[in-house]
C-alpha cells in the first residue's frame, strides 16, 4: 500500500512532530511504500491567491503533492485542533493541493440540486482511497468522539472539516480519527502523551 503523511503543524519542535514521526518510524517499509510531507519544512505559499478564477505560478512542492494524493492509497493527517479547525497552513496545502481535476470534479450546468439529486453535481476523482486522522486539542477527547461525526457543532469542526467535507468530498474514507485532548492542560502528562505515542505505533503498526 502506498501511503502518504502529512504533518499540518507549523512548530518543529510541537507534540504533533513528535506523532508524525512515530507514525514514520512504526511504518512497515516491507508491506508499504511510505512519502512525507512535513509542512513546517516547506516553502510554498498557503494562499490560494485568486480562487479558481486565475491559475497561480507553479510551485514544484504543489505540484510533486499533486502527483502524491494521486498516487496514495492511504493518508496520515496529523495536526493539531486550533479555533475549531485546521491550521492554516494546513488548510492553505489543502487550498493549493486538492483541486478541481486532481480531487475531484464540479457540474457547472444545470440545477445544483437535481444535479447533486441524479449523483451528477460531482466527480469524486480520489475515490477508493482511504486516510487515518492524528489530532491534537486542548478539549476533551471524548467530546471529538462524540461530536466529530454526523453531528457537528462549532468545537467539532477540526475533525469534520476535513473528513466530511474534504476527504469524504473527493472519495476518500475515513478509516480512523485518534485524538489526545486535554493537551497542554495539568491532566495531560508526560505520561499520557507517551502512552498515545505507543497507541500510535501500534496502530500504524497494523495498518494493511
Amino acid at each position: 500500500m502506498n501511503i502518504l503523511v502529512i504533518n499540518g503543524h507549523p512548530d518543529k519542535e510541537s507534540y504533533c512532530q513528535a506523532i508524525f514521526q512515530t507514525i514514520v518510524e512504526n511504518i512497515d517499509s516491507k508491506r508499504h511504500e511510505l512519502e512525507m510531507i512535513n509542512l513546517n519544512e516547506e516553502e510554498f505559499d498557503p494562499v490560494l491567491r485568486y480562487g479558481y478564477r486565475q491559475r497561480m505560478e507553479d510551485n514544484p512542492f504543489i505540484l510533486r503533492s499533486q502527483e502524491l494524493i494521486q498516487w496514495a492509497d492511504h493518508f496520515i493527517f496529523v495536526y493539531p485542533i486550533w479555533w475549531s479547525s485546521m491550521p492554516s497552513l494546513l488548510k492553505g496545502w489543502i487550498d493549493r493541493v486538492f483541486t478541481p481535476g486532481i480531487a475531484y470534479s464540479a457540474n457547472n450546468r444545470g440545477s445544483f440540486i437535481l444535479n447533486y439529486l441524479r449523483g451528477k453535481q460531482f466527480k469524486k476523482l480520489l475515490k477508493g482511497k482511504t486516510a487515518s486522522i492524528y489530532a491534537t486539542s486542548m478539549a476533551p477527547t471524548w467530546w471529538y468522539k462524540v461530536f466529530s461525526g454526523p453531528v457537528n457543532i462549532p468545537d467539532s469542526y477540526g475533525i469534520s472539516a476535513l473528513k466530511n467535507a474534504v476527504l469524504n468530498h473527493c472519495g476518500i474514507k475515513t478509516k480512523r480519527v485518534s485524538i489526545l485532548g486535554e493537551l497542554g492542560r495539568e491532566v495531560n502528562t508526560s505520561s499520557t502523551r507517551q502512552k498515545f505515542l505507543q497507541k500510535v505505533a501500534k496502530e500504524v503498526r497494523m495498518l494493511d
